[in-house]
C-alpha cells in the first residue's frame, strides 16, 4: 500500500471522489481482473484528495480521471529544522526505489517552517541529491519530478506519476483565444452524467463550440487515456503487468465502441477548422469512441435549427465567449431562444456571476460558484 495525493482544481475535491468511486471498479489488479480492492476513505485536503491505495490502482488513476490535475505518489517524510537536519534526511529517501539516477525536477514549497527560504532550500537539496547521482534541472521537459512540501517543519516527499499536466489530454492541439481547459469542461460533463446517460440516443449542441474541447470530453468521459507518455511507466519498480508492450488489452471489458451524437456551431471559421484538426488527433487517442461530430460554422442567433427539433434526448452544453468577446446581450438571448425552440432536456452553462437566464421550461437544479483566471464564474443546471 502507498498513499497517494491527487490534486484538482480547488472546490472541486468532493466532486473527484464520486469520480473515483464511479471508475474505481474499472480498473485492473495484478493478474488482469478487475479489481477486488475496496475504495479507499480519502481525506479531503485543500485542492486535492489524500488516500492509501496500492500502487497500481493509484497509477491508474491518471488513465480514467478527467478532472484530476496530477497524480502524487507520497515516498517520504521527515521533521526538519535546521539546513543540516534537513540534507541528511533527505537523503535517507529511497528515491532510487523509483527512479534511475540522472536528471530530475524539483519543485519545494515552505509554509510556517523556519526553512522558508527557497533558494536556500534549493541548494541544500541539489547538494543532498547530488549524493545519491540526481541532477536537478530547471526545464518543462520530460524529466521526473519529485515534490518537496514543508509545513510546521515537517516535510513530505512526493513524487509526480503523471508527467504533463493531465488536462493535456493530446487532442487540443489547435486552439483559439481564451480556450476552455478540459479539466473544467470534464466537469461540466459530470453534471450531464448527474442527469442522463451517455448512450447513443444522447444529442449534445454547443452553439460556442470554440475548439471543440466540450464536445470531446463528451466523447471520451468513460474512456481511459491510455496513449500517453506517463511518468509512471518509466518507475523501476513499477509491477510487471505494467511492463509489457500489450499492457493495456487488460481494459478488454472496455473495448466495445460508444457514439453520442456531437452538434456544434461557430461564427469563427478557424474554430471550426482547429475542430476538425483536433477531431483527427482523438480520434488516435480514443479509437474506441466512435465520433458522431457534427460542425457549421454558423450564428447561433440565427442559425437553423429545424433538423435539430426531434432528438431524444438532447442537452445544450456550453462555455460562451464572455467579456470582451461577447456580452451578457447576446450570450443570454442565444441560449433563451435555443431552449424555446429545441425544447432541450437541460442546458449546463459556465457564465459569470452576473449573468442571469430566463428559460421558459427549465428551472435550475444545481450551481457551481468558482473563479478561473481570477474571474467569478458560475456553472449552472438547468433542467425539467
Amino acid at each position: 500500500m502507498a498513499k497517494f495525493f491527487v490534486s484538482c482544481p480547488i472546490g472541486f475535491e468532493a466532486e473527484l471522489q464520486l469520480e473515483l468511486k464511479s471508475f474505481w471498479f474499472e480498473m485492473f489488479d495484478l493478474d488482469g481482473q478487475p479489481t477486488r480492492a475496496s475504495f479507499p476513505e480519502c481525506e479531503a485536503l485543500g485542492g486535492g484528495l489524500e488516500f492509501e491505495a496500492d500502487d497500481h490502482l493509484g497509477y491508474q488513476i491518471n488513465l480514467f480521471s478527467k478532472i484530476a490535475n496530477r497524480v502524487l505518489i507520497r515516498i517520504g517524510k521527515f521533521n526538519s529544522r535546521y539546513f543540516d537536519q534537513f540534507e541528511k534526511e533527505l537523503q535517507r529517501i529511497p528515491l532510487e526505489k523509483w527512479l534511475e539516477p540522472g536528471p530530475i525536477q524539483l519543485k519545494i514549497e515552505s509554509h510556517k517552517s523556519r526553512l522558508n527560504n527557497d533558494k536556500s532550500l534549493m541548494e541544500a537539496s541539489v547538494h543532498s541529491l547530488a549524493k545519491k547521482k540526481y541532477t536537478i534541472v530547471d526545464s518543462d521537459g520530460e524529466e521526473p519530478t519529485v515534490y518537496l512540501r514543508l509545513q510546521h517543519d515537517n516535510c513530505v516527499v512526493s513524487l509526480d506519476t503523471s508527467g504533463d499536466h493531465l488536462h493535456r489530454r493530446g487532442y487540443a492541439i489547435y486552439r483559439g483565444e481564451a480556450p476552455l481547459r478540459e479539466t473544467l469542461a470534464a466537469m461540466m460533463v459530470r453534471q450531464l452524467m448527474k442527469k442522463t446517460s451517455l448512450n447513443p440516443e444522447l444529442t449534445v449542441i454547443d452553439p460556442f463550440v470554440g475548439s471543440g474541447t466540450i464536445l470531446f470530453e463528451v466523447a471520451s468521459a468513460q474512456q481511459p487515456l491510455i496513449k500517453r507518455n506517463y511518468s509512471w511507466l518509466r518507475f523501476i519498480n513499477r509491477p510487471k503487468i505494467f511492463k509489457s508492450e500489450t499492457w493495456s488489452k487488460n481494459f478488454r471489458w472496455l473495448q466495445t465502441e460508444v457514439s453520442f451524437k456531437l452538434i456544434g456551431f461557430d461564427l469563427n471559421d478557424k474554430s471550426i477548422a482547429n475542430v476538425e484538426r483536433n477531431e483527427i488527433l482523438f480520434s488516435e487517442l480514443f479509437p474506441n469512441v466512435k465520433l458522431d461530430l457534427d460542425v457549421h460554422q454558423a450564428d447561433s442567433q440565427s442559425v437553423d435549427l429545424t433538423s435539430y427539433k426531434n432528438e431524444k434526448n438532447l442537452w445544450i452544453v456550453t462555455n460562451p465567449p464572455y467579456g470582451h468577446r461577447l456580452e451578457q446581450g447576446e450570450a443570454v438571448p442565444i441560449l433563451e431562444r435555443l431552449e424555446r425552440e429545441l425544447k432541450p432536456a437541460g442546458i449546463i452553462v459556465l457564465h459569470p456571476e452576473a449573468w442571469v437566464f430566463h428559460f421558459d421550461q427549465l428551472k435550475p437544479t444545481s450551481q457551481f460558484d468558482f473563479k478561473n483566471q481570477g474571474l467569478k464564474l458560475k456553472l449552472s443546471v438547468f433542467s425539467k
